[in-house]
């Protein structure tokens, strides 16, 4: 079964889909500027209320920081960033999870360079990539199997505005793209909502992945 959140598709995108990408979205996402602390990234995250049924904390209990502009790692590893946040949930009879990394930076110009930094990072030489409808401003998604668990998994990176998201979803029989799609659109209009300043709504409760 296909879940969806509203508000949250874009074009649908080729595999590499990049910053560079000329395609005309069929619902564009709007480029918000807002900078999101880290307060404010943690409301952008899912919270237990907005998880499908049945599904619950994981290993990764909600965590991360602010990065101020005086922080050593912004000449370098963390520059444009400000803010980070990481969690993750099992699926309602534990046979699977979503890792949720969140990146906030200063400006998109910022974001569009972090976007294109975790995109290369996130894959794997064993991994290939897949196609998906483009969530966020940008998007890519790969398939591939958990060096750590061995069990199958998919993974998306995308750019909401000033917000870098990466996702893996991972199964012990079958990591379903629809699921994962499901799962980053959730993410991508709670990022924007947080953007917008307003209160964080969007929610999959009541649907079962």
């Amino acid at each position: 079964m296909v879940l969806t959140v509203a508000g949250c598709q874009g074009s649908d995108s080729a595999p590499g889909n990049t910053e560079r990408s000329t395609r005309t979205p069929t619902v564009s996402t709007p480029d918000l500027l807002a900078r999101l602390n880290f307060a404010r990234l943690k409301q952008a995250a899912p919270d237990l209320q907005s998880m499908p049924v049945g599904w619950k904390v994981g290993a990764t209990e909600l965590r991360g920081r602010d990065y101020p502009k005086n922080a050593p790692c912004r000449a370098n590893v963390c520059a444009g960033m400000t803010s980070h946040a990481e969690l993750q949930y099992d699926n309602a009879d534990s046979t699977g999870n979503v890792y949720i990394e969140l990146t906030a930076f200063d400006d998109v110009q910022s974001a569009r360079s972090g976007y294109e930094e975790r995109r290369k990072s996130y894959a794997s030489r064993q991994d290939r990539a897949i196609s998906m409808p483009t969530v966020g401003n940008v998007s890519m998604a790969r398939t591939g199997f958990s060096k750590v668990s061995g069990q199958p998994f998919v993974s998306i990176v995308m750019r909401v505005g000033t917000v870098v998201a990466a996702m893996a979803y991972t199964h012990e029989q079958n990591a379903d793209p629809q699921d994962m799609l499901a799962l980053a659109r959730l993410q991508a209009e709670r990022i924007q909502q947080a953007q917008q300043g307003g209160r964080v709504t969007a929610s999959l409760a009541g649907h079962k992945i």
